[in-house]
């Protein structure tokens, strides 16, 4: 009795493993060396995890066959078993060396327990991505969570005047003071735009898709959950997710973040690429090299860009300065000699920002300003966790493209058998899921070239979220693919 008693508690706590790791955020964004401990949580919730699975599998062991539809149920041990799981263990292990290299454990200790719970709520996702509701649920929480965090940004960035046509808007936008630890000042304007490019393709491509003749359709609202099968129920979803783009691309637009207006723009140009028909893209891509070659042509008669700005009156914008190229490059050296005398250990988390004006002086910057990154992720992640750590980051990237790929490979159902979940197997709706969440991380990964969101990083969450979406999506197309074929 006292047996079956405990085993109940642990499936309880193993049941609502979400549910502990929401308690141990607030620790693990706010962290201190004693609330450091929670980080303990979840490698503690994946193992409890394994145990129990391994217990209810010991029990089917003494099956000689299994019915071939069983592979499709088979629990996994510990952790999903995913395309990113010999990545993320990289990243883990090289996190553990940097822990050597570090010359302060309190300076990396912020971004080391951001990464932890980054690393905690994309397995999360996966592991709810097994049930179908749970996968809705996590897309839902992450676009809320974009939706909120777009809010945020509007009301607490740190706004400045780089083009004088927003001066009217910014100036009126209310200044609510910050109490977040580390924030006082208010949100940094790239940091706000560069985390939108996670969450504005997603709503635009659903936006679009929504308002399209087959999302009204009695048949498309099979794949949509119960609650927006309704006429009106998808007509208010429609004005919810018009509403919600719209809004975040005004926030984007204010952060005036010249990075994020570029990887933006190439981020729309190729999913129009990708969905348009034949004869547009070929159209669209006709209009693009006139464009650049336009351009060229002006900058080469105006003597440069410099030039060309003077010509069309628009010097006394900061917008449309190159100064802070200068700076870039300069940073970007300095990063290149750090990953040079750093290269199989990297750095230490979180620890460029202080080593930088003791190794690496800047000759254009003054030593009392805090260059809080590399200005680009992937030299960041390389002086954070060494090279091993960049080959892993770099292979997340990989990967995850192609995870998109094959769903959007995999066949696309017009209809539903009585057996066969109704889960994104209506005609394009899965593609449209796919090319969101890839635009996602396309277009972020544009903005990380020229600046970063580094990992652990309070904003770094809708990446691991981005992530456990788009695993989850490839586990759960994956899996029906099998089954509609087992069932034909």
């Amino acid at each position: 009795m006292d047996r079956n008693f405990t085993r109940r508690i642990l499936v309880f706590i193993d049941r609502f493993h979400w549910l502990w790791l929401i308690l141990a955020a607030p620790l693990l964004v706010f962290p201190s060396p004693k609330r450091s401990l929670a980080m303990l949580v979840i490698p503690a919730l994946w193992i409890l995890h394994g145990c129990i699975n391994e217990e209810s599998q010991s029990q089917k062991r003494a099956s000689v066959s299994r019915p071939r539809s069983s592979l499709l149920t088979t629990k996994n041990k510990f952790l999903p078993i995913t395309p990113l799981n010999i990545s993320l263990l990289m990243l883990v292990i090289m996190l553990l060396v940097s822990l050597w290299a570090t010359y302060s454990i309190e300076q990396s200790l912020e971004k080391i327990s951001g990464l932890v719970l980054g690393l905690g709520v994309c397995f999360a996702i996966v592991r709810e991505s097994r049930k179908t509701l749970g996968w809705w649920l996590s897309l839902v929480v992450f676009l809320v969570g974009g939706l909120g965090w777009a809010l945020i940004g509007f009301l607490g960035t740190n706004w400045q005047i780089r083009f004088n046509f927003l001066r009217p808007l910014i100036t009126q936008i209310p200044n609510l003071p910050s109490g977040i630890p580390g924030l006082e000042a208010g949100l940094q304007h790239n940091a706000v735009g560069g985390t939108l490019l996670w969450i504005l393709p997603l709503f635009l491509s659903l936006s679009v898709y929504a308002s399209g003749p087959w999302a009204i359709s009695n048949s498309s609202s099979i794949a949509l959950p119960r609650i927006f099968r309704g006429v009106k129920a998808r007509l208010v979803l429609r004005l919810f997710l018009w509403l919600s783009t719209f809004f975040i691309i005004s926030v984007l637009l204010l952060t005036q973040s010249r990075g994020t207006y570029l990887a933006f723009g190439i981020t729309v140009i190729v999913m129009l690429l990708i969905v348009l028909p034949v004869r547009w893209r070929w159209g669209l891509l006709l209009g693009l090299v006139l464009t650049a070659v336009m351009l060229a042509v002006f900058l080469f008669q105006s003597n440069g860009w410099e030039g060309f700005i003077s010509l069309l009156g628009l010097t006394g914008q900061t917008g449309f300065s190159l100064d802070s190229l200068a700076s870039r490059l300069e940073i970007w050296t300095r990063a290149i000699y750090g990953v040079q005398d750093f290269p199989f250990t990297g750095m230490g988390i979180n620890t460029f920002r202080e080593v930088i004006h003791v190794l690496y002086p800047l000759f254009t910057i003054p030593p009392d300003i805090d260059i809080a990154h590399a200005h680009n992720e992937f030299l960041q992640v390389a002086l954070d966790l060494g090279i091993p750590g960049l080959i892993a980051f770099t292979s997340i990237y990989i990967i995850s493209l192609w995870m998109l790929v094959q769903i959007w490979k995999y066949p696309q159902s017009g209809g539903t058998t009585a057996n066969t979940p109704h889960f994104l197997y209506e005609q394009g709706l899965r593609r449209v899921m796919a090319l969101g969440l890839g635009g996602g991380l396309f277009g972020h990964m544009l903005f990380g070239m020229t600046d970063a969101i580094t990992l652990g990083a309070k904003p770094g969450i809708f990446y691991w979220m981005l992530l456990g979406l788009i695993t989850g999506l490839y586990k759960k197309s994956k899996i029906e693919n099998i089954r509609l074929k087992i069932e034909n």
